[in-house]
């Protein structure tokens, strides 16, 4: 695996108080990266705050250092670490910005702006590969809360080591969790299987909207606030809902609209090789991956559409095969 770089190792090992981070809506591979890197720290004596959007998906609430979490913050840091967040914009942060020494921007996004003063970015399965090698760096030893929250992390954002992001290292970092633990069977049903009633229902409600654009294949699903606000809000939207068209046969391409607000929308985009879906994200200030990326809009729907159309005829253009 490859090494992590000395000036991040000497950043964390010779600094203090630290402020953790997170994008927006929090998923598993934020949240379990958050949990692994802040206990390691603590079990090196270090101040650890948590600054991160609530409320938090129900399948993520077992982890005990959520009760850490947003705690009275301190007017400054040593280091403010953003985990797992592709720019400083789609950071979720307090209204007022705590003065640090340091910004250590730790990712794993193709489109991470580098916008720390020490920036550790590498494209890899999930941000919690990272931490999980930093934690090795810096001589920690995991324990069974901190090997729960690198496997939830690494099995959420990989779609349970389905997705192309899937290496070898993502396996032997997986592999080497079985050390601390002897089984991660019922957490994987958990965090893949498992949904209560209002995300049944808010699953339901996106597999309805579902449309083919233009014979094309590209799928789109549009949830509408009234429909979110029924079924509980934004956080029982579950990260598996934007792969729905990804699982219909023939789909390349998928689009995942959450009227979040009426008229603002939170867009998750979703695509197979060799589609590249993260271009759209960037042109409206978002970010991620070739094959996972996402953006907020407000604006005419058939904008999106046309973007992703726009996206299947450029690269079939490009390669005959398709």
């Amino acid at each position: 695996m490859k090494k992590i770089p000395d000036e991040i190792v000497a950043c964390l090992k010779e600094n203090e108080e630290y402020l953790i981070l997170l994008h927006q809506k929090p998923d598993g591979d934020a949240i379990g990266s958050a949990i692994a890197l802040g206990k390691g720290l603590k079990q090196l004596n270090k101040s650890v705050d948590y600054y991160i959007e609530t409320p938090i998906e129900d399948k993520l609430l077992f982890f005990e250092e959520i009760d850490c979490f947003n705690r009275q913050l301190k007017e400054s840091y040593d280091v403010i670490l953003f985990l797992d967040c592709s720019s400083s914009g789609f950071a979720y942060s307090p209204q007022t910005m705590p003065k640090a020494k340091v910004k250590l921007v730790i990712d794993h996004h193709k489109s991470n702006a580098h916008y720390g003063d020490l920036n550790c970015v590498e494209i890899t399965g999930a941000t919690a590969e990272i931490v999980y090698r930093i934690l090795k760096a810096l001589a920690v030893e995991i324990d069974e809360e901190m090997a729960d929250a690198v496997f939830t992390a690494i099995t959420t954002d990989t779609g349970s080591f389905q997705f192309s992001n899937v290496t070898n290292d993502t396996h032997i970092i997986a592999g080497e969790l079985y050390k601390v633990k002897p089984s991660y069977a019922n957490l994987s049903k958990r965090l893949h299987n498992q949904k209560n009633m209002d995300q049944m229902k808010m699953t339901g409600a996106a597999i309805h909207s579902l449309e083919i654009l233009d014979s094309m294949p590209i799928a789109l699903m549009v949830l509408d606030y009234d429909t979110i606000v029924k079924y509980g809000g934004t956080i029982n939207i579950s990260d598996d809902v934007a792969n729905v068209g990804q699982n219909t046969i023939g789909v390349a391409i998928t689009a995942l609209l959450k009227e979040v607000r009426p008229g603002d929308y939170r867009v998750s985009l979703r695509a197979k090789f060799p589609f590249d879906i993260h271009k759209i994200a960037l042109k409206y200030g978002g970010g991620g991956h070739e094959r996972a990326a996402g953006f907020n809009f407000r604006g005419d729907i058939q904008e999106i559409k046309d973007d992703l159309m726009e996206v299947y005829q450029t690269q079939c253009e490009q390669d005959e095969t398709i």
